[in-house]
């Protein structure tokens, strides 16, 4: 009987030290609201939406997902192999809480999937589909977090993207039609077939790097590639960053479309104010053959205002360049933290497109105006 107890008891040891080494994380946060939605765009025979030299004025209300932040749900997985090593993996997916579907165009873990090794000496490398380096530091400089009130590089990001990814032929009316709900022309934020190294933290100092690999090559053309980068300092109240992103759509027509965008951030905590600022550039290269589109000048300003459980927040931004026109957004918001993990938010955001080059859109013309106010609830856990 005493040699059975012994070895249950050793059993259990040794299953509590493998239970220690190795961790599964559950986490996920929800987030909903309902809002007012107004746009206003001039019909052009280029975009096709409403007739020519007409305006489509109309407003909506809807339920909408990811007010604050997206929807989603994820697991953290962690060992320890020793040594200070350590095996990590992570699965996200996103969900539109307003339907129940995938997010992400419907992918099962759309968020993130990868695997990789991480240590405290010289950092974590990870390999499969991984958020972008410049997205880690997008929302720097955002005091308003990036929601759907913020005016500048919103989550929810430009309706057009997609022609500089691969899916369809880019024409010039295609990029002359950037009615979005943002004043940034914007940028991917996670890629598939990607390596991502991310450094530790040296007196304040860190960064990252990532590469993907399009695996879209054919026996005359040669595959697609991305490469982001980014470099932070923190220090106390002070947050200064820079991002680098050069995104590679499918090449074709003997063209090497790509996105680029480069920004700089800077951020301060002063105790009863948080401000925030940054500069964006934004480039579209080799994306219309015979015609040359130059970059886009983006910068915004935000400040943050806490006020016990409430925290007031308010931000500018604007865009502007010679081919693609100006675009410029204001936009405020309330959080109230009813605990720890519950956040109820409130805001507004106003963003107008306006003074096209004909080659795009008709000169001068205000091609899309939207209005967004909303209400919502967001849930971690």
């Amino acid at each position: 009987m005493k040699k059975t107890l012994i070895a249950f008891a050793a059993l259990s040891a040794i299953a509590g030290v493998a239970q220690a080494q190795s961790t599964v994380t559950l986490y996920g946060l929800v987030d909903a609201n309902v809002q007012s939605y107004k746009t206003n765009i001039v019909g052009t025979a280029a975009n096709g939406l409403v007739p020519a030299g007409t305006i489509q004025n109309f407003r909506q209300t809807r339920i909408e997902s990811g007010g604050l932040n997206g929807s989603r749900w994820g697991m953290r997985i962690k060992e320890d192999l020793g040594g200070g090593l350590s095996a990590v993996a992570n699965l996200e997916s996103g969900l539109a809480l307003d339907t129940g579907a995938s997010a992400q165009g419907g992918l099962l873990f759309g968020r993130r999937a990868n695997v990789g090794v991480s240590s405290a000496s010289f950092g974590t490398i990870t390999i499969g589909r991984n958020s972008s380096s410049y997205d880690d530091v997008s929302a720097d400089n955002a005091m308003m977090g990036q929601s759907i009130f913020d005016p500048s590089q919103t989550n929810n990001g430009p309706t057009n993207l997609a022609l500089v990814t691969g899916t369809g032929a880019p024409t010039p009316a295609a990029f002359g039609l950037l009615a979005r709900n943002t004043a940034w022309l914007g940028f991917n934020t996670r890629f598939n077939n990607s390596v991502k190294y991310t450094s530790p933290n040296f007196s304040g100092f860190s960064g990252s790097l990532m590469y993907a690999h399009g695996e879209d090559r054919t026996p005359t053309v040669d595959a697609s590639r991305t490469v982001s980068a980014n470099l932070k300092y923190a220090n106390g109240p002070l947050l200064i960053s820079g991002g680098y992103q050069t995104e590679g759509a499918t090449r074709t027509g003997g063209l090497e479309p790509a996105l680029q965008n480069t920004l700089l951030s800077v951020a301060y905590d002063f105790g009863v104010v948080k401000v925030g600022a940054g500069f964006n550039r934004a480039k579209l290269d080799e994306v219309v053959a015979g015609a040359s589109i130059d970059a886009q000048k983006e910068w915004n300003l935000s400040v943050a205002v806490p006020l016990g459980a409430t925290t007031l927040s308010a931000g500018y931004a604007q865009s502007k360049g010679d081919t693609l026109g100006r675009s410029r957004g204001f936009g405020i918001q309330a959080l109230y933290a009813l605990s720890k993990r519950s956040t109820l938010y409130a805001g507004a955001q106003s963003t107008k497109n306006y003074e096209r080059l004909a080659t795009f859109a008709p000169a001068g013309s205000n091609v899309g105006k939207t209005e967004t106010y909303g209400l919502g609830l967001r849930h971690t856990f």
